[in-house]
């Protein structure tokens, strides 16, 4: 299957910004095809069927475009890719636009269908152009890809529709098990972020996320030089309690999470996490219920050192 990738931006094609989602994109779908491109297009009607009748030329079984599905005065991507469609296929933009963990996917207007070429029909679709649009996209249709293109040669194909389907389905779905809390606590000692993350490494994790808080410049505008941590007697059991409570029922591999004690630089790490699991988008919310809970309930105290001499004591990890 060859999959051809066209990037359409004015400023990446001017040269004033480095074209990242359509390299991205080439990588992602490496894994469904041989791909070309991304070649890159100013925004525009015209200049956006050119490149995808180039591609269709070229023998593309189907394209991916890259940009311009917005909502401003130069997003026309749907506009010229929609005259260029012998059939729409709604399903698929529906997939791409019904995303609850990004509410601005709902600005997205691009479209997917099929094009008439001379001999063969080609799917296309319309991404974003971000790089997390680039990825929501090819991970939810990536797995119709193989199914689509042989349905476009009129074959049967029936079981690989059938895992694609199944894949599309259960994508990014939690299996409920328990995650092990390797480590949980909080420690006087400097916190070591690749030794967090080697803590959850497993052989069933597809992804291993981290977070490295550490302690900013300044606050609220004024320059800061230090922190200081005061944590209550009772603050990493707090810790591991929250790393027990996500842990049960999350899918996840395994967790760790440490808050330091004590007196910090800037650029000193404060609060550190590692979450494992079969796939990144478990991993990441795992993650992110972690760091939320420890910031909410950690009974620890912070005492700021500013630039000119003043310090001020705050309740918040």
């Amino acid at each position: 299957m060859r999959i051809a990738v066209i990037t359409v931006s004015d400023r990446t094609f001017s040269g004033q910004r480095k074209d990242v989602s359509g390299p991205l994109a080439v990588r992602l779908l490496a894994d469904f095809g041989e791909v070309e491109g991304p070649a890159v297009v100013r925004d525009g009607v015209e200049s956006v069927q050119a490149a995808i009748r180039k591609a269709v030329d070229s023998g593309a079984d189907a394209i991916l475009t890259v940009g311009g599905t917005g909502i401003t005065s130069r997003d026309l991507t749907p506009e010229a890719t929609e005259p260029l469609l012998a059939r729409r296929l709604i399903g698929v933009e529906d997939l791409l636009r019904d995303n609850p963990r990004v509410p601005t996917a709902a600005l997205s207007r691009g479209v997917a269908g099929v094009i008439e070429g001379d001999g063969h029909r080609v799917f296309i679709l319309n991404a974003p152009g971000s790089t997390g649009g680039v990825r929501d996209a090819v991970s939810a249709v990536g797995p119709l890809l193989g199914h689509i293109v042989d349905q476009l040669a009129d074959g049967d194909h029936p079981a690989p529709h059938k895992a694609a389907t199944i894949a599309i389905q259960n994508r990014g779905r939690s299996d409920g098990s328990d995650a092990e809390a390797i480590v949980a606590g909080v420690t006087a000692e400097p916190i070591d972020m690749e030794a967090l993350a080697a803590a959850v490494d497993d052989p069933s994790a597809g992804a291993i996320v981290t977070f490295c808080g550490q302690v900013r410049n300044h606050d609220d505008a004024r320059p800061v030089v230090s922190i200081d941590y005061e944590a209550h007697p009772e603050a990493g059991n707090v810790v591991r309690k929250i790393a027990a409570d996500v842990a049960a029922g999350s899918g996840a591999c395994k967790i760790a999470v440490l808050h330091r004690t004590g007196g910090l630089r800037v650029g000193e790490i404060a609060l550190g996490a590692a979450v494992s699991a079969s796939h990144r988008k478990e991993a990441l919310r795992v993650l992110e219920a972690v760091i939320e809970r420890v910031k909410l309930r950690l009974p620890i105290w912070k005492r700021q050192e500013f630039a000119d001499g003043s310090a001020e004591w705050t309740g918040q990890a």
